[in-house]
Order: structure tokens, then C-alpha cells, then sequence
């Protein structure tokens, strides 16, 4: 009995480790759509806290018929009581999706980090058409 307990309690062990394990943001930005609806941990990211007000919808001005366009880049809407966060990947540095956090974690992420951009690691869920959830970092690499 003890060495059953005992066996169950090292695959849990190793069960959990592995699920923790952080994978580099350069995979995760090559194919999202993996990773939907899934929780992740990603390292090499940074947390910005500069123009997120400039992130918005971009959309083409009207041209003559029969001429091509720019595609509409749908906004970032975080839900309710959440606040986008600008997350930039190091390794694809032209990777772009919503992000976002409970008010209450980005203040005091702002707290913690000065409001100056830095190194984090961060655990998040969600799909690539609604946006992430980043539901805990850690700064630093």
C-alpha cells in the first residue's frame, strides 16, 4: 500500500512538472491556433506598457470599385473588469494578438515594474480570434 501511494505520488509529481514548462514565444507565434483553449506558459516575452492607446482598428479608406484594400484589423476587447496588455514576443518580434488581465493584476504588475517595459514570463489561456487571458506572470527571464 505504501509503495502505491508512493508510485502515484511521483506520477503526479511528474505529471505537474511537465505541465508547467514554459515554451518559447517564437513557437507559440508560429502556430496560436495550437494552443487554443489551452493553458500555456511562455518565456521570452517582454510586458509594454507604452502606446496602447495607438493599437486600434485599422481600417482602409474607401477606394474605387474593383480595387484592392488593406484588411480590417479587428480591435483588441478585453472583457469587462480587464485591461490589454501589450505583450512583445523577442523571437517574432511582428507577432501581434490581444492580450489582456483583471484590472487588479495589471495595477499591480504596473506597481512591481514601474511602468517600464520588462522581461516576464507568462501563463495564459484563450484563442487566437478572441484574445488571450493571462492569468499569471513573473518577471524576469
Amino acid at each position: 500500500m505504501k509503495k502505491l501511494m508512493l508510485s502515484l505520488l511521483a506520477i503526479g509529481m511528474m505529471g505537474s512538472s511537465i505541465a508547467q514548462m514554459a515554451i518559447p514565444a517564437g513557437i507559440f507565434a508560429n502556430d496560436p491556433t495550437r494552443f487554443n483553449g489551452r493553458k500555456v506558459t511562455l518565456k521570452n516575452v517582454q510586458i509594454d506598457f507604452n502606446d496602447l492607446a495607438v493599437q486600434s482598428a485599422t481600417v482602409a479608406p474607401p477606394g474605387p470599385i474593383g480595387t484592392a484594400t488593406a484588411p480590417v484589423i479587428n480591435p483588441c476587447r478585453p472583457p469587462r473588469g480587464f485591461t490589454q496588455v501589450k505583450v512583445f514576443f523577442l523571437e517574432e518580434p511582428a507577432y501581434d494578438a490581444c492580450f489582456f488581465m483583471s484590472n487588479s493584476m495589471y495595477e499591480q504588475l504596473k506597481r512591481e515594474t514601474g511602468g517600464v517595459t520588462t522581461d516576464a514570463r507568462i501563463t495564459l489561456r484563450g484563442d487566437s480570434r478572441t484574445g488571450y487571458h493571462i492569468s499569471f506572470y513573473r518577471l524576469g527571464q
